[in-house]
């Protein structure tokens, strides 16, 4: 039998968290900065392939500082929390220095899935540096076009580079930012050859079934509790709120891995002359 489908999406705009030069953070994350400079020292051939620049100990140099204040429990949460993917509220190039006698294409690995993001400040399209195409793309071997650093160029006035529009409204990233396809199974109870499961009652998919108990025709109040905990709920109505509320909302929250943060650098070089290419990025970013 088909069900009806359950509505889980949203399309408004973000609201942006406020800027804070906080060195501390609550038990709520507000938005975070970070400058990190990007040195690229690479010869012309390493160059003409693509020079990836790591940042080495990138999950300290993102983690927030904790306040010293908190509760004893507030600051075992926080601690306890993984802080290696944010959200990238906003990307500035703040300085810049080149010996190369060519352009430069920098490109981020700014996200972990698909996500469908626009960038108010339009995405970078550079050509294509190979022999097998002339296309122009502004993504290249997973890393998105950021900025091109002109012919030994050595200034720049700040310039934003990437930031993000017409993303989910903060209250679905602060409902669902923290789940993944493995968690949203997490505790949900399945029988062999049973066509139900129990689910338990704090359970983000029985928030769902409340909300949309009238296209489902399922109204949970009329159920019993088993063991105290659980609801016993239709799995084919489990399976399909955790499918489409993944497939609806959390793979389009563009997700970045900030512990495996990068910069790739690329020019139409060819050699084996030395050159350096630094970037200086301020990158915002919030938790969610």
């Amino acid at each position: 039998m088909s069900r009806p489908a359950v509505n889980v999406s949203a399309a408004s705009k973000i609201q942006e968290a406020p800027t804070t030069d906080l060195s501390e953070v609550g038990p709520t994350s507000p938005e975070l900065v970070r400058r990190v400079v990007f040195e690229c020292n690479s010869t012309g051939a390493g160059l003409a392939n693509g020079r990836v620049v790591n940042i080495q100990n990138a999950s300290h140099v993102f983690a927030p500082h904790i306040s010293s204040d908190l509760a004893p429990e507030e600051k075992a949460a926080l601690q306890a929390k993984n802080f290696d993917q944010a959200i990238v509220t906003s990307m500035s190039l703040k300085s810049v220095s080149s010996s190369c006698p060519e352009t430069v294409t920098v490109g981020i690995n700014l996200f972990t899935n698909e996500a469908n993001v626009a960038n108010a400040k339009g995405w970078l399209y550079t050509q294509e540096v190979n022999d097998m195409s002339s296309n122009h793309a502004h993504t290249n071997a997973g890393f998105t076009n950021v900025v091109t650093i002109l012919p030994k160029e050595k200034h720049r006035t700040d310039q934003v580079v990437y930031h993000p529009e017409g993303l989910m409204n903060s209250r679905w990233i602060q409902e669902y930012g923290g789940y993944d396809l493995k968690k949203l199974h997490e505790g949900i109870t399945r029988f062999a050859g049973k066509d139900y499961c129990y689910v338990p009652e704090d359970h983000v998919v029985v928030s769902i079934i409340r909300n949309n108990w009238e296209q489902l025709g399922i109204n949970l109040h009329d159920e019993s509790m088993k063991e105290g905990e659980f609801l016993k709920i239709n799995k084919t109505v489990v399976d399909n709120c955790i499918n489409q509320l993944y497939q609806n909302v959390i793979s389009r929250i563009p997700y970045t891995s900030l512990a495996n943060l990068g910069a790739r650098f690329q020019s139409n070089t060819e050699g084996s002359t030395p050159y350096k290419v630094v970037a200086e990025l301020e990158i915002k970013y919030r938790f969610p």
